[in-house]
């Protein structure tokens, strides 16, 4: 298949013309392997996914050009396998290209689930919440009226409690607008927060697929700066996917070393290979810390919030036992 005329694309896109030419000839063998693969990721994704298919079954270049851009991380492995010289039909190019499919398909699915260790300690303090809000609306009320029929001076803590009370009873639809405003705030302005903010290990998540990807794309002899601005997109939508850009800005140092340092280049691409892995481990060992510890810390502060709510509510009726008696 002679290279792809591609019109109406970026210089990085328009360069991988013989990569996307043999691309379509390597997976167009395996389609029914492809569509099984798709099946098993996230929803999300499931849609890039088959457009990848039916780009294949149309064999058309500039659709699949197009689609390099939209969706690059899919579209990598297939780069991958279509190296100059590669063959099809003798089941080498597509056994290359469905392994690294199915690396595709498990970190995408690892990505997107980064949030499993944070339900556990989410449903604790969302009980913890609820608890409090009720006993604040429903208990705190009536112990309200039976301290006021004595008239006693009240402890800080109590009246404290009180004033919360009567907080959340009349102010709860302001509390419900911040709710909301926070949960907007927090999806979309997370990308400019400082690092300390973000999701642990994000820098490690962002770097490591960068530089597997590179390394995919520099093995298949892609020139570094198209393998570069194609790895860039794929870890950052909104990274413009042209030869002459920088890589992205959030890279490890230990990336920034094998992309800038003077190296062969196989030693370059077996440098970044052993970073991507080195990354996924350390993102592993960053995150882990989210299940063994937020857990049980949310259990400890829902136990202390409703202990210091009952002492508040219970320290002036003792105190009135001890006078009395």
């Amino acid at each position: 298949m002679a290279p792809p005329d591609i019109t109406a694309a970026s210089s990085a896109t328009a360069a991988l013309g013989p990569w996307i030419g043999r691309a379509l000839e390597v997976g167009g063998g395996i389609i029914p392997a492809l569509r099984a693969l798709g099946a098993e990721l996230p929803p999300s994704r499931r849609a890039a996914w088959d457009e990848l298919c039916e780009t294949l079954v149309a064999g058309d270049a500039s659709r699949a050009s197009r689609a390099l851009e939209h969706d690059p991380d899919i579209w990598i492995p297939l780069l991958t396998a279509a190296a100059p010289g590669a063959t099809t039909g003798d089941g080498a190019s597509e056994a290359a290209f469905l392994a690294r499919a199915v690396d595709v398909v498990v970190t995408e699915e690892t990505k997107s689930r980064w949030w499993l260790p944070l339900v556990y300690p989410f449903f604790v303090t969302l009980l913890a919440l609820a608890v409090t809000s009720l006993l604040a609306v429903l208990v705190v009320p009536e112990f309200e009226k039976i301290l006021g029929d004595f008239g006693m001076r009240l402890p800080l803590m109590t009246e404290a409690l009180i004033g919360f009370s009567h907080f959340l009873r009349e102010g709860w639809g302001g509390l419900l607008a911040a709710a909301a405003v926070a949960t907007a705030l927090w999806l979309t302005a997370g990308r400019w927060w400082p690092s300390w903010l973000r999701i642990p290990g994000s820098r490690f998540a962002q770097s490591g697929r960068f530089a597997r990807f590179a390394a995919d794309l520099l093995a298949a002899e892609v020139p570094q700066p198209v393998a570069l601005a194609v790895a860039a997109r794929a870890v950052d939508p909104q990274h413009r996917m042209t030869a002459a850009d920088e890589p992205p800005r959030r890279l490890s140092a230990t990336v920034r070393h094998a992309l800038d340092g003077k190296m062969p280049a196989a030693t370059r691409i077996r440098l970044l290979d052993r970073i991507a892995t080195c990354h996924a481990l350390r993102l592993a060992a960053s995150r882990s810390w989210l299940s063994w510890f937020l857990g049980p810390v949310a259990v400890f502060v829902t136990g202390l919030l409703v202990f210091l709510m009952v002492l508040a509510l219970f320290a002036p009726l003792i105190s009135l036992v001890s006078v009395l008696s």
